[in-house]
């Protein structure tokens, strides 16, 4: 079955751009962003609004609670489930996001390590930091020496899947076409100013205290960038402009992780002009239909 992927990195316009194509194509969108899984967090996220989402059928938005996690794994199970239920409706798929994982995930498909068990899990969380660390340094070196220890849960995660090694195929999905937006770092860095300011009058400072006081300001959800920026402006250690111009700069590294990642794809087709993407739209379905007959 086609699929069409639409990757770039953050403000880039990958909404507008979907949406369009989507309406013009007869296609539903799979959102692949890491943040935009979370329920109740839509400003601070740039989830499609509800008027975006009229437009056009989206999935993978609010999948899980702010104080639960969604492992890439569990996002490639869905995803993949969503592009069955889309393609069997006569629908074209659009996968859509910056998280680059949850990409590749699926355009390479990646098999994951086994989850974790759970019982397992108890005993890891019953010991100190020190202990895990130690723990890990002995059963695992190589995972110990990549990750960054002072993050308790990914020494528990590298404890539970020491010696299971992530596959992936050298080979992209059949009958995909992926496109790339947001080669223009400047452009996207006066976007990414622009969308705060607009975060910023549609509530994002309560809507990060909501979820704060909801869920706790430890929650994993709490850890991207803005939420994280504006944690301390909701909590009085930070003026309002402090925690803008962190979230601009972390959004700012952002683009250039996202775009360091993508650019080791060489099967994605990068516009020059949004206006492209449409022709080559309509050529790939049309090849792809061909196929099929």
């Amino acid at each position: 079955m086609a699929l069409i992927i639409i990757v770039g990195p953050t403000a880039s316009g990958k909404t507008a751009l979907s949406l369009d194509l989507a309406e013009r194509f007869n296609g539903e969108i799979i959102c692949a962003d890491s943040r935009t899984v979370y329920r109740e967090m839509d400003i601070g996220t740039a989830k499609p609004t509800r008027e975006e989402q009229a437009r056009v059928p989206h999935h993978l938005l609010d999948v899980v609670d702010p104080g639960e996690t969604l492992s890439a794994g569990a996002f490639k199970a869905l995803a993949e489930g969503a592009i069955k239920d889309i393609a069997s409706r006569g629908k074209v798929p659009f996968l859509v996001g910056g998280s680059g994982l949850y990409i590749d995930a699926v355009l390479f498909d990646y098999q994951f390590p086994a989850p974790a068990d759970e019982e397992r899990r108890k005993e890891f969380e019953n010991l100190a930091d020190l202990e895990l660390r130690e723990l890990l340094w002995a059963e695992d070196p190589v995972a110990a020496a990549q990750i960054d220890l002072k993050n308790r849960r990914r020494v528990i995660r590298a404890l539970e899947i020491r010696g299971q090694v992530p596959g992936r195929s050298n080979e992209p999905r059949e009958r995909t076409l992926t496109l790339g937006l947001g080669m223009n770092k400047n452009f996207v860095h006066s976007r990414i100013e622009k969308r705060i300011e607009f975060m910023l009058s549609k509530g994002f400072v309560e809507e990060v205290r909501r979820i704060g006081e909801k869920y706790g300001w430890e929650s994993e959800a709490l850890s991207g960038i803005g939420y994280r920026a504006f944690r301390d402006v909701v909590l009085g250690t930070k003026t309002v402009d402090e925690g803008v111009a962190e979230f601009v700069r972390g959004d700012r590294a952002l683009v250039k992780k996202q775009l360091t990642w993508f650019k080791r794809n060489p099967t994605i087709r990068w516009l020059d002009n949004p206006n492209e993407a449409e022709v080559m739209v309509a050529r790939f379905l049309a090849e792809a239909d061909r196929e099929q007959l």
